[in-house]
């Protein structure tokens, strides 16, 4: 079904009722992109990433001090995974624009202005974007 038609429980005696969107209250537009904790896929994302973390935790002292950055370039598998997981800390920095969250009042907080201001604000932003950039050396 398209955005614009009407589902079949808002027709009525042969006229259409509001459009599917008109159905919605202001409040709760856009509320389809938002990933929510208790999302599956979020909390499995979450475990990814924290995979992907202690990968960096390792790797990266590891090229700095013990190879001097010479596995990156000698190795092409390395120099892959390594974008990949770089590629991964780029979309999770994007994905967090979406993410709800608990206020300080334990209230979830689902409106994407909302979510996009307490995350630039926390400074998770900036750590993240850190993070997305390449550490392999080319």
């Amino acid at each position: 079904m398209s955005p614009n038609e009407v589902p079949y429980y808002a027709k009525r005696e042969g006229k259409t009722m509001a459009k599917q969107e008109e159905l919605i209250h202001p409040s709760l537009r856009g509320i389809r992109y938002v990933i929510f904790p208790d999302n599956k896929w979020a909390q499995q994302w979450d475990f990814v990433m924290i995979l992907v973390i202690f990968y960096y935790a390792f790797s990266v002292p590891y090229q700095l001090g013990i190879s001097g950055g010479m596995t990156a370039v000698t190795n092409t598998g390395f120099y892959v995974f390594n974008v990949i997981v770089n590629c991964i800390f780029v979309v999770d920095t994007f994905m967090n624009f979406f993410r709800a969250y608990r206020g300080s009042d334990g209230k979830l907080i689902f409106s994407l202005p909302a979510i996009r201001r307490s995350y630039i604000r926390s400074g998770w932003f900036f750590i993240n974007l850190m993070a997305a950039f390449p550490s392999t050396v080319s």
